[in-house]
Formats: C-alpha cells, sequence, structure tokens
C-alpha cells in the first residue's frame, strides 16, 4: 500500500514538474505587437510605445526599453517641403550604418555595426524607404519575417549596406537658354543649412529637358531645365 501511495506520489511530482516547465516556457517566450507605419506593418517587442507620425510622410517608432527603432520615410508625392523629413531619414540611417557589415542568418539578410553595437536593415518598397535598427539580433529576425507591405506597394526587397555614394565628378548640365531668366534654380536652394551644390555628385540626362540630380547621401531629385523639383526619394 505504502508503494502505491509512493508511485502516486512519483507521478503527481512529475506531472507538477512538467506543468509548471511549460508553463514557464509558455510565459517566458517574448512577446510581440504589430505596427502599421505608412502602410508598412511589422511586428517588434510588446511594450505601451506607440507610432509617432512625424508628418504624412514620416513615421517614427522609438522603444528605448526594448532598443528598437523603425523609420519609414514614404517619398511617394512628396514635394520640397518635405526634404527635412528626408535629410532626417538619411542623417539617421548614414549614422547607423556607419562600420556596417552584411549579416545572413535564418535566410534574412540584415547588417550589424560593431561601432554602434547593433543590427539594421535598410531597404525601400517603391519609395516606401524603411530603417529597423536594434540591439537584439533575434528582434530583427522576428522583423524581417514579419515584414507585410500594402498589396498597392511593388514590393523591392534589397537590405543595404554602406549605403553613401562616393563622390564622383558632377557632370551639370543647363538647358536654360539665354533669353529665359531664373531668379532663382529650386535644385540650387540652401534649406536648413544644406547646400545642394556642395553635396551633387552627378546628373543623368532623362530626356524631354528633365535630369535626375544625385546627392552624397544617397538621395535625388528629378528636375526640369529651370531648376524646378519635380519629384525625389532614395
Amino acid at each position: 500500500m505504502n508503494k502505491q501511495y509512493l508511485s502516486l506520489g512519483i507521478i503527481a511530482l512529475i506531472l507538477i514538474v512538467l506543468v509548471s516547465g511549460a508553463y514557464f516556457m509558455f510565459f517566458n517566450q517574448p512577446q510581440y505587437k504589430n505596427i502599421t507605419m505608412n502602410g508598412i506593418t511589422v511586428e517588434v517587442p510588446e511594450s505601451n510605445v506607440t507610432v509617432l507620425q512625424q508628418t504624412e510622410a514620416f513615421s517614427i517608432y522609438n522603444d528605448t526599453k526594448n532598443k528598437v527603432d523603425v523609420f519609414v520615410f514614404d517619398s511617394t508625392n512628396t514635394g520640397l517641403d518635405d526634404l527635412s523629413d528626408a535629410m532626417t531619414f538619411a542623417t539617421v540611417r548614414d549614422t547607423f550604418q556607419v562600420g556596417a557589415v552584411s549579416q545572413n542568418s535564418d535566410g534574412y539578410t540584415y547588417n550589424y555595426s560593431d561601432t554602434n553595437k547593433v543590427y539594421s536593415y535598410v531597404t525601400n518598397y517603391t519609395h516606401k524607404n524603411l530603417l529597423i535598427i536594434t540591439a537584439n539580433k533575434e528582434d530583427m529576425i522576428h522583423a524581417l519575417q514579419t515584414i507585410k507591405v500594402n498589396e498597392e506597394v511593388n514590393i523591392n526587397i534589397t537590405n543595404e549596406t554602406n549605403v553613401s555614394v562616393s563622390k564622383t565628378s558632377s557632370t551639370k548640365k543647363s538647358t536654360t537658354t539665354s533669353k529665359e531668366k531664373v531668379e532663382e534654380r529650386e535644385d540650387e536652394q540652401v534649406i536648413d543649412g544644406w547646400d545642394p551644390k556642395e553635396h551633387e555628385v552627378s546628373r543623368e540626362d532623362m530626356g524631354d529637358g528633365y535630369e535626375k540630380v544625385h546627392y552624397d547621401d544617397g538621395y535625388f531629385r528629378v528636375v526640369d531645365g529651370n531648376g524646378k523639383i519635380e519629384s525625389y526619394g532614395y
């Protein structure tokens, strides 16, 4: 009889250990939530942080506790008024790409900067520029596994490393005739201290009097013969 009770006690103890282990495993798994930024949805660690929509084109997610940052800059239909957003995105992107080296795991490619001690992922989905920064490798992989893009966006996934463009000689051309007088070209205006003439690296003739101007931060503009900016992006 004592042996029977002893056996039942051992079985009960084993069940308690198994249930406790399952409970511990379940409740200690990382918890995630969805965030949506300008048509891009991704899962990040659970927190009370919300997406900050800086402007219609630029959104930021900044979770200092879990050390996760997500930036989305939508250059679709943007104009000169959105230049500061584009510059902010480019500055943050380039800052965290310093010393970045491409990494591959679980079928995903991303970057790691030993300088900043962070993982990063840079890409664009037809004008929707995405930057993910995290100190945790597992959070980066989980984010990449859960990226969803609005079906209306043409997906073009390319992780970028060393995104800055090296300086080359400028081949600037002007299609303005001597009879035309332009008081100030839009593509030469200094905004918030940023002088485009100091950052221009090349121009590409697109025909019909239009040129694509490339800058050393990866930014570009499409301008007409008078310097009027028709569109821009990365």
